[in-house]
């Protein structure tokens, strides 16, 4: 039955189709959590693109998920702190492992000044958690 042309060809198709869904899987993850951000960030009205987001070393034991927002005016804390926000928010559905989350606000009114901060995947689960208030999580942070 298996020797006619017809199913010759179907069973590599197959095979060729399988592996391309294999590898594509962890694209789609990320996808998924650049959309949890995006989402989150959007309900807070802090517009993010996928092109603003990078997620390295995904398959390390220690990947880094970097954001890069604009603040509105001088209330750069608060779009700071919805990006950490918003992260813990992606890793807590989708299960994706990060240790490190980098922010970056451009201030376009202080001529583009950047402020980049760091901070540990536990310190944001705490804020996430409501353990610690947004002041005490501002000040744990890793000004650079």
């Amino acid at each position: 039955m298996f020797r006619s042309g017809k199913y010759r060809r179907l069973i590599p198709a197959l095979l060729v189709l399988g592996w391309c869904l294999v590898l594509a899987t962890p694209a789609r993850a990320n996808l998924r959590f650049f959309s949890i951000v995006q989402q989150v960030c959007k309900s807070y009205r802090v517009p993010v693109t996928l092109d603003q987001m990078n997620l390295e070393g995904a398959e390390s034991t220690n990947p880094t998920f970097n954001l890069a927002l604009q603040s509105r005016r001088n209330n750069f804390e608060e779009v700071m702190l919805v990006g950490y926000i918003a992260t813990s928010q992606a890793i807590a559905r989708t299960g994706v492992e990060v240790k490190t989350i980098n922010i970056t606000v451009t201030i376009p009114k202080a001529d583009n000044m950047l402020l980049m901060t760091t901070a540990d995947m536990a310190l944001v689960e705490q804020l996430r958690l409501g353990e610690i208030k947004s002041s005490e999580f501002m000040r744990q942070l890793q000004w650079n």
